[in-house]
């Protein structure tokens, strides 16, 4: 009966697949393999929810809630106010130090290359958005662009563009992304960024050897450029050796507490030990050559070259088209970059722009004032004004939203099982009057 039952379903999919069109074909199956592909990550990401991913969920939310406490918030507003006396001071000494300081009342900007700097901004943002967009999709196979930009924003904006990890995460989760995958994606995507930023920087860091750069500058970066390369030897090394990262980890923290910098042995180091173990977890999918990987070198790479061109279009928008000063250009951005890796301060805020004033001085001379604002607004201020209205938009809006479409999909859900349910029911009753009409005959 069982086996009829089955041939009879088959024969009636068959029939039904065989009336429709090539298109309506095509797209069955695609979605056939799409739940088969969708079944298997459902399977791995239940496997792979283990207690020790709730206990990093829980050391980011302890983060977020340290970060919200009184006294972080007095350390926060203290690093903003600083920022802001220290960037002041910085354009008030530029201004002042320049002989021939243009008033903006004089200025000739072509505007063109302005618009160039701000094609390549959003550029830099839709490059951003893509990679995390395409890690939530190869885990979820669900687009989520909204959420791939909002958490891309508040991750730059929170705190001061540096640090954002836990925010990111923190916001990934909220919107129904998987732990696992939501612990991921700020870990690889830092990796990648920094792997494409070392490869890249370290070429201009050679090329400026052979020229005559300022002394300072050349030291500062190089400086900047070890302790990157350290950082992302030391990442690579222990998503490998899990010995090696134990013994590392374990010296680190023991040396942190005979500075007296930190007090508790057992919670810095299992609060270590359990970022590095994410970032073996995430390196895990990336260790044989895939689309995925390849996709996110290109996007980050992309990245680089984009951002290191803005200061290029900034000195044609002042002083004309001159393509024989992109290089020298490109890799003096380089150069501040990696210097700036030398300060620790949110985005190199401070040394970036002693550096630019330094580089470029010569090259835009009056108007060097006016072309550092408009360099430090497409690479800084623009992210934390962006994030401002992300973060606003969410509180006022947002979230309100979010929560009444997840209310909606639940009464859609239930909605679509009621009429299921009714269906069925409506079928048991017409095979029960069959059958009585049958045996009445």
């Amino acid at each position: 009966m069982k086996k009829r039952e089955i041939e009879e379903t088959e024969l009636n999919e068959n029939v039904e697949f065989e009336g429709q069109s090539l298109f309506s074909r095509i797209k069955h199956k695609r979605q056939e393999k799409k739940q088969k592909r969708l079944e298997e990550i459902e399977k791995e990401l239940a496997s792979q929810e283990t207690e020790q991913v709730k206990e990093q969920i829980e050391e980011v939310n302890k983060e977020i809630v340290e970060s919200r406490s009184t006294k972080k918030k007095r350390t926060n507003l203290f690093y903003w106010i600083f920022n802001i006396v220290l960037i002041l001071g910085i354009l008030i000494w530029t201004a002042l130090s320049t002989d021939d300081f243009t008033p903006y009342s004089m200025l000739h900007i072509d505007f063109r290359y302005v618009f160039v700097c701000v094609l390549f901004m959003a550029l830099i943002i839709a490059v951003d958005v893509l990679s995390i967009h395409r890690m939530i999709y190869a885990k979820t196979l669900r687009s989520r662009w909204a959420t791939s930009y909002k958490s891309y924003s508040i991750y730059k904006f929170t705190p001061l563009s540096t640090g954002g990890q836990p925010f990111m995460v923190s916001y990934l989760t909220s919107r129904d992304v998987p732990a696992v995958t939501a612990l991921s994606i700020p870990m690889t995507k830092m990796l990648f960024q920094n792997v494409t930023w070392l490869i890249a920087t370290f070429t201009c860091m050679i090329y400026s050897l052979t020229q005559q750069v300022e002394t300072f500058i050349s030291v500062a970066s190089i400086i900047g450029f070890v302790l990157t390369l350290l950082l992302v030897v030391a990442i690579l090394v222990f998503s490998v050796s899990k010995k090696f990262m134990n013994k590392v980890v374990s010296l680190f923290v023991r040396f942190m507490i005979k500075l007296r910098i930190w007090k508790d042995f057992d919670r810095h180091y299992n609060k270590i030990i359990i970022y590095f173990e994410s970032y073996q977890k995430a390196m895990k999918a990336f260790k044989k050559p895939s689309f995925d990987l390849i996709y996110q070198f290109i996007l980050n790479g992309a990245r680089v070259v984009l951002t290191f061109s803005i200061p290029f279009f900034i000195y044609c928008a002042f002083k004309g088209y001159d393509p024989s000063m992109f290089g020298e250009f490109f890799v003096y951005t380089a150069l501040i970059d990696l210097a700036s890796h030398f300060i620790p301060l949110p985005n190199g805020t401070g040394i970036n722009e002693i550096t630019f004033t330094w580089l470029f001085a010569r090259y835009l001379g009056g108007d060097t004032f006016w072309a550092l604002l408009l360099w430090r607004f497409f690479t800084f201020y623009f992210y934390l004004l962006q994030g401002l209205c992300v973060v606003a938009y969410d509180t006022f809006y947002g979230n309100k939203k979010y929560r009444w479409i997840q209310t909606r999909n639940v009464l859609q859900k239930e909605s679509e099982q009621f009429r299921k349910k009714q269906i069925e029911n409506f079928r048991i009753e017409r095979e029960k009057r069959r059958k009585k009409q049958k045996n009445n005959v």
